[in-house]
């Protein structure tokens, strides 16, 4: 057996927890009773407690340097006057405690993205994660050549296939029995690590990033979502998780992961998020419970676990003698209205997000493509091809105007991304039967909210209702499913006679 040498210059001796005690109380701490002190050291060790005490350690005298030459507070052997080992074990205690009710509040937050990142690639496809060319995690090539995926992807499945392999949870067995070793989206998420689900969130496509931002309005300065400041939230928290699993320290940390500020909060200063854009916020703990708060407003808008935790920073703070600055806490943090247990962001966007993964959707652009019956005006002088094709696309818009003027298409606005159900449009226009129904519930819904009553819609066309035709199987349709089967005119008769129409639900 080879035995190697450590590389290394440290020289200091070991010590009893006698000699430990001695110590200490040499450097000006008071310890109390021997047996109090012992049984405080064996509980915790000196080495983690001594995390608790630097700020007690006094401060050299000027005209003394301060600091080092790295820039780095400089600070003596000695314990500032006062110092108790009592307070340092308050202190260690109440970290212990802050960093269980912080794990317990990030799970939540992480159960939930493990579900919309899932659900959300799931979607496209159902084993999204391993088909990197449905990421989009592919290198640009020539023409026909092979599909090549990005070194980050493929670094990404390296280590989660390690994750798979070793998952042994019963529905994880249940489904390598009865499917095969593969899992799909949906189950994967599940036995990811949070670092993984945070990576994978970086190689979805684009337009999905920017669907789960808006959903929980995370938002550049021109109100569009913005996806690398979730993308950035996403790897402080797995950070600030990571810190919980394996007990660290969180009082009077800087955190090696600074929290983006998104460019909405940069450009507004009365922003709820705009103390994100200050240092001394951005990488302390306060910087992390907001975040988790602005995340929870929507996932779980009836909980206060965040306001909790703050409050719980703030009392502890007052009993045990330390600063909530030292914590990251601004001076005025109790004037904003985030932290008011009564506050609530508009839930709008969350309910448009989850429409946008009922069915497909097209995007604006992508509406006006799939309107080829469009024509354009007619002009006397003969155009040239490019100019035909303005027109075209000209006319495309104008009928998609005149649609939503008209109030006959479904639409869904999100972060000022506006975005149609393809299933209402057929042979280059919309539907003529669809567009009469949609257009007398939405006469019907008055003033209600839009994404309300997009989703009013959306529940009549996709739920089924027994009054209506059999499908081959027997079973109930819905309306949507009855108009991809029959003829419009099979469809339209369906429908009044069996007065389908008043099974809608007003918002």
């Amino acid at each position: 057996m080879h035995v190697t040498t450590p590389d290394s210059t440290y020289a200091k001796p070991f010590l009893t927890v006698p000699e430990q005690i001695r110590r200490l109380r040499e450097r000006g701490m008071n310890c109390g009773a021997d047996e109090y002190a012992s049984r405080v050291l064996e509980r915790y060790g000196y080495y983690r407690l001594s995390g608790y005490w630097h700020l007690h350690r006094a401060r050299p005298e000027p005209p003394k340097p301060r600091f080092d030459d790295d820039g780095r507070e400089i600070r003596l052997d000695s314990f500032l006057p006062g110092t108790s080992l009592a307070n340092v074990v308050a202190l260690y205690e109440f970290d212990h405690e802050l960093r269980t009710r912080l794990g317990d509040a990030l799970s939540m937050i992480e159960t939930a993205f493990r579900f919309f990142i899932g659900h959300r690639l799931g979607r496209m496809d159902r084993f999204a994660h391993r088909h990197p060319q449905v990421l989009g995690a592919v290198r640009k090539g020539e023409p026909g050549a092979p599909v090549e995926p990005t070194s980050a992807y493929g670094d990404w499945l390296a280590e989660y296939d390690v994750h798979e392999k070793r998952a042994r949870g019963d529905f994880v067995l249940h489904f390598r029995e009865k499917y095969g070793p593969h899992l799909p989206i949906w189950v994967a998420t599940e036995v990811m690590s949070f670092g993984l689900l945070s990576s994978l969130f970086d190689l979805m496509p684009q337009g999905d990033q920017e669907v789960l931002a808006a959903r929980f309005q995370i938002r550049n300065a021109d109100g569009r979502a913005d996806r690398g400041a979730l993308s950035n939230w996403l790897n402080s928290l797995r950070h600030a998780r990571n810190i919980c699993a394996h007990y660290g320290r969180l009082w009077n940390r800087t955190f090696d992961v600074v929290i983006d500020a998104p460019g909405q909060a940069r450009a507004d200063g009365d922003d709820l998020l705009a103390p994100l854009a200050g240092e001394g916020v951005n990488n302390k703990l306060y910087g992390v419970l907001l975040i988790m708060r602005h995340l929870l407003l929507s996932i779980a808008p009836e909980r206060a676990d965040v306001v909790d935790l703050a409050e719980f920073v703030e009392a502890r703070s007052q009993k045990i003698g330390f600063g909530v600055g030292q914590l990251g806490f601004p001076d005025d943090w109790r004037s904003s209205p985030v932290w008011d247990r009564g506050f609530a962001l508009d839930p709008s966007p969350m309910r448009a997000a989850s429409l946008l993964d009922r069915t497909e959707l097209l995007t604006a652009p992508q509406t006006r493509a799939v309107l080829t019956s469009a024509e354009p005006t007619p002009k006397a002088e003969p155009r040239t091809s490019e100019q035909l094709a303005a027109a075209k696309r000209g006319a495309q818009k104008s009928l998609l105007r005149t649609y939503l003027r008209y109030q006959v298409v479904i639409e869904v606005e999100l972060s000022g991304m506006k975005h149609y159900p393809a299933f209402q449009f057929r042979d280059g226009k919309i539907i003529d039967a669809l567009a009469e129904i949609n257009k007398a519930f939405v006469t019907a819904c008055g003033d209600a909210q839009p994404t309300l009553v997009a989703a009013a819609l959306l529940d009549w066309w996709q739920t089924p209702q027994p009054r209506l035709p059999k499908n081959a199987a027997g079973s109930d349709q819905s309306p949507l499913e009855l108009l991809g089967s029959v003829s419009e005119q099979e469809f339209d008769s369906a429908i009044r006679e069996t007065n389908a129409m008043n099974n809608f639900v007003m918002p």
